[in-house]
């Protein structure tokens, strides 16, 4: 535990000034639970998720995605906006939805009129919270402790949404646009 005290305290010296008060959006990208988690500083704004039922044709799930993530805009009104990328093994037969739901979280950014989006690897928003590697446990409780939140955020997605949006504060980007 005081390893992660080090790497906690470490980036948060190296987090951007221009970063430190912006609101930022952390987005989970997916197409049945979309974690979300907005953050100013070293406070959590709010975090949840946004589903959508499975047995919803795939056209109306993006559309209410598309719509549930204009409405968190309007709600948190982030300066800036993170996304995690997808990662698929080969037979993920998940991927074709994921990809269609990021464009369409991508879409309603743009329309809020955020449009230089900070894309990061997975690998890179376990590095910033806990350490490379991290299990979803792991993940959970860095991030409690960094924002002194009283327990740990649930759904795992909520947690994986404020990661992202602390990744992002810290410094981190992919080399992708």
């Amino acid at each position: 535990m005081r390893m992660f005290y080090f790497f906690v305290r470490a980036f948060m010296l190296l987090a951007p000034a221009d970063l430190m008060d912006c609101v930022i959006l952390g987005i989970d990208p997916a197409i049945a639970s979309i974690g979300f988690g907005a953050i100013r500083g070293s406070q959590a704004l709010d975090y949840g998720v946004i589903s959508t039922n499975a047995k919803t044709p795939m056209y109306e799930r993006l559309r209410q995605i598309h719509t549930d993530v204009r409405t968190l805009c309007d709600m948190v009104q982030p300066d800036v906006a993170a996304l995690e990328m997808p990662f698929f093994g080969r037979e993920n037969t998940n991927a074709n939805k994921v990809l269609r739901a990021l464009g369409v979280i991508e879409l309603a950014l743009g329309d809020y009129g955020l449009t230089d989006l900070i894309f990061l690897h997975q690998s890179q928003v376990k590095a910033a919270v806990a350490q490379y590697g991290a299990t979803k446990f792991e993940i959970k409780h860095a991030v409690m402790h960094i924002f002194d939140l009283p327990a740990p955020p649930s759904p795992d997605d909520s947690a994986d949404g404020l990661a992202i949006a602390y990744a992002a504060q810290c410094g981190a980007r992919a080399n992708v646009a």
